[in-house]
């Protein structure tokens, strides 16, 4: 199989599990908070990883890496994890997924122009033409869902989920120079755990430390096949962006609605919408488009 087929199927699984994280950690938000949830993600899936890699490529993996390499993920997955995440979920309370998906899914765009300009991407006809159709059919899938009445919480959410896109697109841009020196669950197994450190830093996650004693068993099987589910989704997502390069990867990954909404009529009842159908039509033909 072409490395850049597999970094697109790479890049597709990222985006399902990133919607089946989205939906969980809607559940558990209003209970523990955005950090708080964020923070015991990371926490429990860059342990998986690290014994992982441990078990499989030894501690090698790990001294190998450049000084260089480590501080460009350890500022990667600051901003994606840290910052990017949190905000979604907390834009996700605000806004509902919808609408925060509408918003955050831009980042592809600010990530491929940071590639074109730093990295040396080139932006061709059929990455620019799939990533219009991917990303339009993407807004006919989330539209109706989105669409409701602003209330007073709207502009802090439509902020949080802006401010999302801008530390995605940084972070992938980011995090692609040290791709070309180790694997990606190496990657992933180093900034998942610097993610966590970060964000126990933060009073809110210590806070919230103590209603983490006091959930039920419901909510701490959620935590549980989240932090699992976050271990998966990322190490899909840097492989997409190994293999098949930011721009690619990041218009794949960010079909998560596609993928969201269906899920969302499973769990919450929601209902699949005329326009919904057409734009998973016009996200598939995106797709096809951008691996020619």
């Amino acid at each position: 199989m072409p490395e850049t087929t597999l970094g697109a199927l790479a890049a597709l699984g990222s985006a399902l599990t990133w919607a089946v994280t989205s939906l969980l950690a809607r559940a558990l938000v209003p209970e523990l908070g955005s950090v708080a949830v964020n923070a015991v993600r990371s926490t429990v899936g860059s342990a998986l990883l690290v014994v992982w890699v441990l078990a499989t490529a030894g501690a090698g993996a790990f001294t190998a890496a450049s000084a260089s390499a480590l501080v460009l993920l350890a500022l990667s997955i600051v901003a994606a994890t840290a910052i990017g995440d949190t905000v979604f979920f907390e834009s996700t309370r605000m806004l509902g997924v919808g609408r925060a998906m509408t918003i955050s899914m831009t980042y592809p765009v600010g990530a491929a122009a940071l590639a074109a300009a730093f990295l040396g991407e080139p932006v061709t006809l059929p990455v620019a033409a799939g990533t219009l159709l991917t990303l339009g059919g993407i807004v006919l899938i989330v539209a109706p869902w989105a669409a409701r009445a602003p209330d007073e919480r709207f502009w802090f959410g439509v902020g949080a989920a802006t401010l999302a896109a801008l530390a995605w697109a940084v972070s992938v841009v980011l995090l692609r120079a040290p791709l070309r020196e180790m694997e990606a669950m190496t990657a992933q197994a180093i900034r998942l755990p610097l993610a966590a450190l970060v964000l126990w830093a933060t009073p809110w996650a210590r806070a919230a430390a103590g209603s983490l004693r006091r959930i039920g068993g419901a909510a701490l099987a959620r935590l549980a096949v989240l932090s699992v589910v976050t271990a998966l989704s990322s190490v899909m997502f840097v492989a997409g962006v190994k293999y098949a390069g930011v721009a690619v990867a990041t218009v794949l990954s960010s079909t998560a609605p596609m993928f969201a909404i269906p899920l969302a009529r499973v769990c919450f009842g929601e209902r699949l919408s005329r326009g919904a159908l057409v734009g998973a039509g016009v996200t598939v033909a995106g797709i096809v488009v951008l691996q020619l």
